[in-house]
């Protein structure tokens, strides 16, 4: 099982956690807009209804409820570190505000270098205690990879897929969303992202080979829990773990929904 640990830096002696805000907000319309919205709004150079039109597709729920910016955050790290394309922009599918994402919390696409198309359903749990994040999320894979389940979910995928300009390609994500193709014989990756809090970093200032070796016992430590963890799928579906730790998850929460408290 595929498993791949993330972290921040320091500035000035303080853990750059903060600038997580800054990412998301920026990055919020390329999240939230399809990419015609977003092409649009580019183009008429109207930034103020960009950043309404997307904040308006973010959940209502309570902060402690809400995981669109966790599902932002793999958005992200998928397109940077996996080059794995969006292939529907899903907060635009809530039936309601207030509801949460249904199914997988992203659906991308890879092309990969035996040339065969992957889909890439991921799921995200923005936590602050690993062990339930865990208990979560494999909860979730073992529900989502169901083949009913699965049916259902590309049912809803497929009138919705963004992907122009490579023609092969989106008549190959065609066909494995309609049915063209057998449930058994599509690739299917999820990614999944579990944030944690820790006390680790305010034990540091820089990432020194202290601070590297602490991390590494601590990864390695929540890789082995996830190793001990017997996930039913598959054999045409992978699973691979994101971990990204952070200082103060409530905090950042906290942040986020005053920011959104500006736009909404």
């Amino acid at each position: 099982m595929k498993k791949d640990p993330y972290h921040l830096t320091y500035e000035n002696g303080a853990y750059r956690q903060d600038e997580l805000i800054k990412v998301i907000r920026g990055a919020l319309p390329h999240f939230a807009l399809t990419p015609e919205e977003y092409e649009r709004l580019k183009m008429d150079d109207d930034v103020d209804e960009m950043y309404r039109l997307a904040f308006s597709r973010i959940s209502k729920a309570k902060k402690d409820k809400k995981g669109d910016y966790g599902e932002l955050l793999l958005f992200l790290i998928l397109k940077t570190f996996y080059g794995a394309d969006r292939l529907v922009t899903k907060v635009k599918l809530r039936s309601s505000v207030k509801d949460q994402i249904k199914g997988f919390d992203c659906a991308h696409f890879v092309v990969n270098e035996s040339d065969e198309v992957e889909l890439w359903l991921g799921e995200v749990k923005f936590y602050k205690s690993f062990s339930s994040a865990l208990d979560d999320v494999v909860e979730e894979i073992e529900r989502h990879t169901q083949g009913e389940y699965l049916k259902d979910e590309f049912s809803i995928l497929c009138p919705n897929i963004e992907v122009n300009g490579e023609l092969p390609v989106s008549e190959k994500i065609i066909e494995m969303l309609d049915g063209t193709v057998s449930l058994d014989d599509v690739r299917i990756v999820i990614p999944a992202l579990i944030t944690y809090e820790t006390a680790l970093f305010k034990g540091f200032s820089r990432l020194d080979e202290a601070f590297r070796a602490g991390m590494l016992k601590q990864v390695t430590d929540k890789f082995n829990l996830i190793d001990r963890r017997s996930i039913t799928k598959k054999l045409n579906i992978e699973v691979f773990f994101i971990l990204l730790p952070l200082a103060d998850v409530g905090s950042i929460k906290d942040k986020l929904e005053a920011m959104e408290a500006v736009f909404v």
